[in-house]
């Protein structure tokens, strides 16, 4: 696949990442904030090859997260349960965030999941702008995702990549 082919396969496609927290490291239920981290180098198989999220402060566009983005339930656009009030990418190449529940009974049920650990996964919705292609062993490629930018950022069911999660530091 050129790039040109892959940039055409997840045109207006939204993609998804998910990834495992850690609740009572990182829930602050007086502010009612949660620290997250979204989004990772961990290699991710798509159908159109492994994808890699690469985190170089230029790669990322966090302008839509840092101009309070939503914090929603399974992607769901219907089911608003916070706010992004943070969003950075570390030096440990993991995008990160703070969000903050709202004061709704919905958005309280979710953080009260939250705080029980039930609900332990974080997803990011994004948009790929530019690729590289990374390597290509027979018909399986590897691309580099080198311009992306979240759109929002949910707490899920199921997770893709359990390296990242909430509360984690780099020295963790």
């Amino acid at each position: 696949m050129t790039p040109e082919q892959l940039r055409a396969a997840v045109k207006d496609k939204m993609q998804f990442r998910e990834f495992l927290f850690e609740p009572q490291k990182a829930l602050n239920e007086e502010d009612r904030t949660l620290e997250i981290a979204f989004s990772s180098e961990e290699p991710y198989e798509r159908w159109w090859g492994t994808e890699i999220l690469d985190h170089k402060p230029d790669s990322v566009n966090l302008k839509r997260l840092l101009n309070k983005a939503p914090f929603l339930s399974e992607h769901n656009r219907l089911d608003q349960i916070g706010v992004v009030e943070k969003a950075w990418i570390d030096e440990d190449k993991k995008g990160r965030a703070v969000v903050r529940f709202s004061k709704k009974p919905r958005a309280q049920e979710e953080m009260q999941d939250v705080k029980d650990g039930i609900r332990t996964k974080i997803s990011v919705r994004y948009i790929i702008e530019e690729e590289v292609l990374e390597k290509s062993e027979g018909d399986h490629q590897t691309w580099r995702i080198t311009k992306w930018f979240p759109l929002e950022v949910s707490l899920v069911a199921i997770a893709a990549d359990d390296t990242v999660g909430v509360g984690r530091s780099a020295t963790e």
